[in-house]
């Protein structure tokens, strides 16, 4: 325990070591052209959740239709004060049943292996639809700048034969690949993210052109040529140069197939960058999942909300949950922004969407190489729906209304 503690210290100090190099670097490079500074990063404080025509409170399911008493005055919403070590983390894993999603697996060797990650591209329109997203475990959705997003997919308990198309690797890419001890796949990299990947990531992190086919694989559609990832291919390369295999612990989230109480009702989710830029979930009570829907612009230049379908498939694009957690984002170039995960740190909102319904929480990662935990208010494990997620790092001082019952919309804000 004690070499492994150490081993971790010195992969930590080596990520911030190189971060610092890079950082010294920009800097170096920015005096040369002239008297350019970058901006003085300071920790932005946790986001005031804005009043709601209808104020939130807690409700049972013996009370789901009743009237609901109102509220004189808008009261913020609970924030949990759990400690690290109040958090109860069950190992799925021992159980048969993978721990990103809490679902039983057919092939129970995958939960034994690391899991592979795939950088996909949202911008620009024409990169759309993308590819085997249904297919992920987890999805997590951030801001790249100028009102952009582009997704992590995270593939531990199945494959998908077609991922992408491939996009860039940002600073939170490496972090998240940390904490998910994953296989990163990656269209390119500026410097600074190549130079972290290189030293956190070794033997982990695959890009485009030097990884072969089927693995990876270049295909013309009507967004042009683009690359895509087979997963399970991607697994056979990585072991092919790993013969010893891994011995990786994704334990951290926790389900419940039913609820007992929530925040409020949840029909549907507008996340705003935006007006062009918009991530819109309905819940489909037929089906229990949130269906994606986005921004489409019109050759008019008229902008749209349309569903999103599997590229491959034809298949909506739906999820069972949709997290959104509130962070702060660090600048470390133009337009090239990192996510402060502040590990250790259990006071981070959270929101929970889930059949139909929304849940408050908070959200925390123990340390740089253990997967994200949601809790309570009362500090316990916040229970997901069983079956896959789609996490959205929202900036600290986003705003969140609920605009009509049941109809809510996140305005995305950095810090």
């Amino acid at each position: 325990m004690l070499e492994s503690s150490i081993m971790q210290a010195k992969i930590r100090a080596r990520f911030q070591w190189l971060a610092g190099a890079a950082f010294a670097l920009i800097l170096l490079i920015s005096a040369c052209a002239g008297p350019k500074h970058l901006p003085h990063i300071t920790p932005a404080a946790l986001p005031e959740f804005t009043a709601t025509p209808n104020p939130i409170q807690r409700q049972t399911m013996a009370a789901a239709n009743a009237t609901p008493t109102p509220i004189p005055s808008p009261t913020p919403w609970p924030v949990a004060t759990a400690t690290p070590s109040s958090i109860l983390v069950k190992d799925l894993a021992a159980e048969g049943l993978n721990p990103l999603t809490g679902l039983p697996v057919d092939d129970q060797t995958l939960l034994q292996q690391r899991p592979v990650l795939v950088k996909i591209a949202n911008w620009p329109q024409g990169l759309r639809p993308a590819a085997g997203l249904n297919q992920a475990d987890l999805v997590f959705e951030y801001y790249i700048g100028a009102q952009m997003n582009h997704f992590l997919a995270i593939y531990h308990g199945q494959d998908s034969e077609q991922v992408g198309p491939l996009a860039p690797a940002r600073m939170v890419d490496a972090r998240l690949s940390e904490h998910y001890q994953g296989i990163l796949a990656y269209a390119s990299a500026d410097n600074t993210v190549e130079m972290v990947l290189s030293e956190v990531l070794p033997g982990r992190s695959f890009v485009r052109g030097f990884t072969p086919c089927p693995a990876m694989c270049n295909l013309t559609d009507a967004g042009g040529e683009n690359t895509y990832v087979n997963t399970g291919a991607m697994r056979e390369l990585y072991q092919a140069e790993n013969p010893d295999g891994d011995n990786v612990n994704l334990s951290g989230l926790d389900f419940a197939s039913h609820l007992s109480e929530w925040d409020a009702q949840a029909q549907q989710l507008s996340y705003l960058y935006a007006d062009f830029s918009v991530m819109q979930w309905d819940y489909d009570p037929q089906s229990g999942q949130y269906q994606l829907s986005q921004d489409y612009a019109a050759p008019d230049g008229s902008i749209s909300i349309a569903p999103s379908y599997d590229r491959v498939d034809g298949t909506p694009i739906a999820f069972d949950n949709i997290i959104v957690l509130f962070a702060s984002y660090i600048e470390y170039g133009t337009s090239l922004y990192d996510i402060d995960f502040r590990e250790g740190d259990p006071h981070q909102p959270a929101l929970v969407f889930r059949d139909g319904k929304l849940l408050s929480g908070t959200w925390m990662t123990p340390d740089p190489f253990t997967p994200i935990q949601l809790t309570d208010a009362s500090g316990q494990p916040l229970a997901l729906k069983p079956g896959s997620s789609w996490i959205v790092f929202a900036g600290t001082q986003s705003s969140t209304s609920e605009v009509q019952p049941g109809i809510w919309e996140i305005t995305f804000s950095l810090n």
